[in-house]
């Protein structure tokens, strides 16, 4: 049982489109889908398979909002909504409760995961970041996010940020230096794919270990034979070269404790 009888997301993007997909999965049929482009109502209905509307109005009578769109627009959508009595959340990892404040009852439903409309991923592994704006709305909430994932964490808008600014080292920067490494292959004419168990094995022994135990490497060796010799293969690569000795640098200093 849900505290949520009607529930309405307004925006169609990645992260709109999988909330639809688990709440689906677990027996709960969304009422519509907001988008403001009237040409796209069409295609959305048929997308994914939601009504989908272009006026607020007729969400007006849900319980539940969901805000699913980009951080900058958050505060421009949520004014549409001031007369509306249900609970209305965004799911910024970055963006203040503080935006959705007009209204009566507000709150955030931040999923930590990154997020691609093909891409199926375990709701149930991931953790949500909840807050509300009372007591009440925050066990409701409680009550319908248990349902999507069994990792539920009442979170302050400032601890969210620390988290979400974290995510982006350890997710988005870490795509980058797979891209980089993956780009230095393919001028070889090498596949990315070799470097598949080392990724997957530092990963594992960093939760494992702690990320500090687990780091090997020639940085954490202080052996400058190699790191210089990796720095002669990036003399073509100025930007490449920067953030390997930016990291290097890092290393040596805040974790080998070498002096530069």
């Amino acid at each position: 049982m849900i505290p949520f009888k009607k529930i309405a997301l307004i925006g169609a993007g990645n992260v709109a489109c999988n909330i639809v997909k688990v709440l689906r999965n677990n027996g709960i049929e969304p009422f519509c889908i907001y988008t403001r482009s009237v040409n796209k109502v069409q295609e959305i209905q048929e997308k994914i398979g939601i009504k989908a509307v272009c006026n607020y109005s007729e969400m007006q009578d849900c319980d539940l909002v969901i805000i699913a769109v980009k951080d900058d627009a958050i505060k421009e959508v949520s004014l549409n909504l001031n007369n509306f009595k249900a609970l209305v959340v965004h799911t910024s990892g970055t963006q203040s409760s503080s935006l959705l404040n007009h209204l009566d009852n507000y709150g955030i439903m931040y999923p930590l995961q990154t997020f691609s409309k093909d891409v199926e991923v375990d709701f149930k592994q991931i953790p949500f970041l909840i807050n509300a704006s009372s007591a009440e709305n925050l066990e409701k909430l409680k009550m319908f996010v248990k349902r999507l994932s069994d990792v539920v964490i009442e979170c302050t808008d400032e601890n969210r940020s620390f988290i979400h600014m974290s995510a982006v080292y350890v997710s988005n920067f870490v795509n980058v230096m797979l891209q980089i490494g993956n780009k230095f292959l393919e001028e070889k004419g090498l596949d990315v794919s070799v470097l598949q168990p080392l990724v997957m094995e530092t990963v594992k022994k960093a939760f494992a270990m702690g990320a500090e135990n687990a780091l090997t490497g020639p940085a954490r060796r202080a052996d400058y034979d190699t790191i210089n010799k990796h720095k002669l293969l990036l003399s073509d690569y100025d930007d490449e070269k920067k953030i390997y000795e930016l990291l290097t640098n890092y290393i040596l200093k805040n974790i080998t404790n070498e002096k530069l």
